[in-house]
C-alpha cells in the first residue's frame, strides 16, 4: 500500500475537482479531508464535504453529477457526446 503525503493528496483532489478549494484539518482521530465548493450553489453537488476518508471525499463530490459509476469520471470526456444547444 502506497502512502501519499496530504499535500500530494489535495493536489490530485484540486485537479480532479476544480472549483473546490480542499484542505486538512487535524482531529482527535487523526486527519479530515475538507472540500468547499467555490462557485456558489449554481452548480449540482454538495457545498462542503468533510471525511477523513479519500474514497469517500471523491464519491461526494461526484454525487449528483450524474457521472458516478460511468468510467468517465474524470477523464476529460465527461462531456463528450453532449449537446450544448438546440441544432
Amino acid at each position: 500500500m502506497t502512502m501519499i503525503s496530504e499535500s500530494e493528496m489535495l493536489s490530485e483532489l484540486a485537479a480532479e475537482f476544480p472549483g473546490y478549494e480542499f484542505s486538512t484539518q487535524r482531529t482527535w482521530e487523526g486527519v479530515s479531508l475538507i472540500a468547499v465548493r467555490q462557485d456558489g450553489s449554481d452548480r449540482p453537488g454538495p457545498c462542503v464535504v468533510i471525511t477523513p476518508d479519500l474514497g469517500e471525499m471523491r464519491r461526494a463530490l461526484l454525487e449528483n453529477t450524474g457521472l458516478e459509476n460511468t468510467g468517465l469520471e474524470n477523464t476529460g470526456l465527461e462531456n463528450m457526446g453532449q449537446e450544448s444547444g438546440p441544432s
